[in-house]
């Protein structure tokens, strides 16, 4: 059966715990100026035979299920906890006035429980889910996980020609072993009078030499539409079917990039960086993208916009260059996808280009800074694209960008650009004003593919 998340009293001393773990993590973890590849450059330079298998999963691993099942349960849950909660109040403000506890006591005790059951019913509805609903969606959610796992397995070997590998043969031996696993799958959210879920896969996979010793080991998770329950639920499952299998895509294309693709560059020491990868310009990145304040999509002028971004290499990536790694760089590329947004999680994928070979620019040079004055910072250089076909109109599109090029004569390419934090919109109440979460332990900027509703967006008018 899927599993059920539970919320219970002990939020605040997770979000203090949390909160107090943030600045402990920014203070204490350096920051390296430069990051090696997934798989060391020594180790995956030449390789060209790789074997892809499926393993078994970890025990225990199952559907997901976001929110409490049955709206009577939750409002039940709901008002059994505030009603206690508020009767706990009534009682420690009763006890405040000293002598006069045996006059409020009666009146302050069932007050707050009155008080709090209500509130307590109100909260536990909107986090219920419809009983008909979550049974639907629970059948369609029960896969077989070796079958999950072969499937994800055969999609990565797709993608190996485009890694620049070859698949082994029966009876030969490998320069590399790659295992991947689906580890759990499902909707997430489930918040709501109406309550809304997006789909996400979380998958295993790891690197090993002929030898067997393991080269790289890691999970990630990668998200896809959000929807409302009844929706998923729909024609029999057909939106939550083709869920799975775009997502499988998506995550089979995240190991093979971050196996064989991905070289990883300077980060900034700021613990909070609201973009990752490189930074989008027109339409501008969604500022402040984990804060309650800022919400609105970033809008296009027109139906075919000219997108603008961040040219590679950064003039950070050349500040800080210590190993010369940019003096064997060449053949720089951009790969750009554009996906109609659904409920903030990617739709179906409206526009892709790759391999655009575009000039870098600058904006028109300032007037040099007066004699005395702090010298003016160097332009920024950017790279834009007019998207060459019609999108559709009053319409919210998810974006994201990456470089490609050339090292040494091998193909690699940087991370997609995406938001740090996931869309606010998508966020309970609690959560907008009050994010708990830990930090990655490899970095904030270090995704294997594009984390669940964290693309850049826009919107045409």
């Amino acid at each position: 059966m899927p599993t059920v998340r539970q919320q219970g009293s002990g939020r605040g001393v997770r979000l203090l715990a949390g909160s107090l773990a943030v600045l402990v993590w920014g203070c204490a973890t350096p920051h390296p100026l430069a990051y090696t590849p997934a798989v060391p450059e020594p180790i995956r330079r030449g390789i060209q035979v790789v074997e892809v298998v499926s393993v078994t999963p970890e025990a225990g691993t199952q559907p997901h299920l976001d929110g409490e099942i049955g709206k009577g349960h939750a409002t039940g849950k709901g008002a059994a906890a505030g009603a206690a909660t508020g009767a706990t109040a009534g009682l420690l403000a009763s006890l405040q006035t000293g002598p006069f506890f045996v006059i409020l006591a009666p009146i302050l005790v069932p007050a707050g429980t009155l008080v709090g059951g209500a509130g307590g019913a109100a909260v536990g509805y909107t986090r219920g889910i419809p009983e008909k609903e979550a049974q639907a969606v629970q059948a369609l959610l029960t896969r077989n996980q070796t079958d999950l796992s072969a499937e994800l397995a055969a999609q990565v070997l797709l993608r190996l020609p485009q890694a620049g590998k070859t698949q082994a043969s029966p009876g030969t031996a490998p320069d590399l072993r790659l295992e991947v696993s689906a580890l759990s799958w499902g909707l997430y959210g489930g918040a709501g009078a109406h309550p809304m879920a997006d789909f996400e896969l979380t998958v295993f996979y790891r690197v090993l030499d002929p030898q067997g010793t393991c080269l790289l080991s890691r999970r990630f998770t990668v998200g896809g539409p959000r929807r409302p329950f009844q929706d998923w639920s729909a024609e029999e499952g057909k939106r939550l079917r083709e869920a799975l299998t775009a997502t499988v895509e998506t995550a089979a294309e995240a190991v093979a990039d971050s196996a064989f693709l991905i070289q990883d560059f300077y980060l900034s020491k700021t613990t909070t960086p609201s973009t990752c990868g490189l930074l989008p310009r027109r339409p501008g990145q969604v500022l402040l993208a984990g804060s309650p304040l800022h919400g609105a999509n970033p809008k296009v002028e027109g139906l075919s916009p000219v997108l603008q971004w961040e040219a590679f290499p950064r003039r950070e990536d050349l500040d800080h260059d210590a190993g010369r790694l940019f003096e064997s760089i060449s053949a720089v590329r951009y790969d750009l996808r554009i996906w109609s947004s659904v409920g903030g999680g990617p739709g179906q994928l409206a526009y892709e280009r790759l391999g655009l070979k575009l000039e870098p620019r600058t904006d028109p040079a300032e007037p040099p800074a007066a004699p005395g004055d702090d010298p003016r910072p160097a332009a920024v250089a950017f790279v834009e694209h007019r998207v060459d076909c019609v999108l559709a109109p009053g319409t919210e599109y998810l974006w994201s960008v990456r470089a490609r090029f050339s090292l040494d004569g091998e193909e690699r390419a940087c991370r997609w650009s995406m938001n740090q934090a996931p869309d606010i919109r998508a966020q309970p109440a609690f959560r907008r004003w009050l994010p708990y979460s830990l930090p990655p332990s490899r970095g904030l900027c270090l995704y294997d593919g594009i984390p669940p509703l964290r693309h850049h967006r826009f919107r045409t008018p």
